[in-house]
Formats: C-alpha cells, structure tokens, sequence
C-alpha cells in the first residue's frame, strides 16, 4: 500500500478526526473568555460601562456561549449510566467486573471474525482511589467504543468486498496513565483557567493491523454526536509485502464536559 496515496485519498477523514492537537488552545481561548471577568479600573470614575458597552458585552457573551455549545458537540463524549459508581455497589469490585467482561468480549468479537489478539495486550492501570477509578471507568467505556467502531470497520469492509483482508491483528487497546492532574498549588495567571476545572480527558492508545478500507471506516466512525473519540496522534506504516495490510498506530483522547457527565 501507498501509505502517501493513502492520506491522499482519505484526507477528509484524517482532516475531519485529527482535532485533538488543537483542542486545549481553542477550549482555553472560549473558556477564558466566558469565565474570566477583569476587574474594573480603579481609575475609572461613574459608571464603568455605558448601554453600549453592556450590549456588546451581552452579544459577545452569547457567541462564546454558542462557540462553548459547539465544541461540546464537536468533541465531548457523554458517559452512560453503566460506567458511572452510582449505584454500583463497591467501586473496585464493579471497575474489576466491567474490566473482565471487557476483555472477554475483545476476545470473542476477535474469535468470530478470526481476527488476531491476545488478552495480554488488552491493558490499563488497576485504579486504587475513587478518583482513579471513576477516571478508569471512563476508559473503559473508550476503550469498549474503539472495539465495537473496529470490528464494525471489519464488517463493513468484508461486507463491501469477501476477498478484503479487513482487520487482521489486534496488537495493542491500551489505557494509557492519567495525564492532567492538578499541578501544585500556585496563584492563577490574570486571565488564566484551568480546564480542568470544566472538563476531563482521558487518553488511550492503540495498534493494529488493518487494510486502508477498514482503517478509512475506522476514523470516519470516531466522530459522533455526543460520543466523539479525538484523534491525538497517528501513524500509518505502509507494509512489506504488497497485499499485506497496513501497521496502524495511535492515541486518542475522550473528552467528557463536568456539566453534562454530572448531570447523567
């Protein structure tokens, strides 16, 4: 395979996917904007801002709140129920119980399709605190949308064409360690938000091998309305012997707003 005449033919699936890169500077700017309010001159005497001044403000306001809107549409994954504590009992004992049935259903949508994978190669971090594992929780229900986008690429690729190789090895579904922690304690910037004060990410990272049709129906399906998987990092390598499939490596990033996740 041609991997250049690959991105060539598929650059509005790439285009449309890789918007993680970005992501922290354009959700930074928006919120910034929204959230952070200056504090009037101490010079300034009367009224601060006339009618005019209040109108604009109003009308910007609402374009950020609009612009806030979008990027929740654009590129949050909203968690369900079953991947949230409440209600579940003990908090290790459910992450652990969720993990299994994971791993088991990789294994067997693998085995169906004769698709390669060992269970070893399905790994995350065993959780210790709440935080940690509500943060775990969060990955594996990634990590379960990843699988099931997967094997239907597969499907779909083998459905289009028997003779296509579709997905032929899972390599590696990995959750990756939490990264965004809160830094030590330190006054703010004027100016400065914290994001993760309004969001959570949670980054996994993935190997496989695959022919282009699959990994073309791969990306196209990572975005979603309300379940979107941004793409942070990717890289195809182009086979040995021609007809073999392609090496697909990469990472990507769920990104669920405090807002909607607390309000499941």
């Amino acid at each position: 395979m041609d991997v250049g005449a690959f991105v060539q033919e598929n650059k509005r699936w790439l285009l449309g996917c890789t918007i993680g890169a970005v992501v922290w500077l354009i959700a930074s700017s928006v919120l910034g904007s929204i959230y952070h309010v200056m504090n009037p001159s101490v010079k300034s005497s009367g009224d601060v801002y006339d009618n005019n001044a209040l109108t604009a403000a109003r009308d910007e306001n609402a374009l950020l709140l609009a612009e806030r809107d979008k990027l929740q549409q654009e590129l949050g994954f909203v968690p369900t129920e079953k991947y949230q504590l409440a209600g579940q009992g003990r908090p290790d004992e459910y992450q652990f119980t969720l993990s299994l049935e994971l791993k088991k259903s990789i294994v067997a949508s693998a085995q169906r399709r004769d698709v390669q994978v060992a269970e070893s190669n399905l790994t995350w971090e065993r959780p210790t605190s709440i935080d940690d594992i509500r943060a775990t929780l969060f990955g594996l229900e990634l990590l379960n949308e990843v699988q099931q986008r997967l094997f239907a690429a597969h499907d779909q690729t083998r459905k289009a064409d028997e003779t296509a190789i579709g997905l032929r090895t899972i390599l590696s579904l990995k959750l990756d360690a939490r990264r965004g922690q809160r830094p030590p304690m330190r006054s703010p910037r004027p100016g400065e938000v914290d994001l993760r004060d309004f969001l959570v990410q949670e980054p996994l990272s993935f190997l496989f091998q695959a022919d282009e049709a699959t990994l073309a129906a791969f990306l196209e399906s990572l975005r979603q309305p309300g379940r979107t998987l941004v793409v942070d990092s990717l890289t195809v390598t182009k086979p040995i012997r021609a007809g073999e499939p392609c090496t697909v490596k990469g990472a990507l990033v769920g990104i669920a707003w405090k807002a909607q996740r607390e309000s499941q």
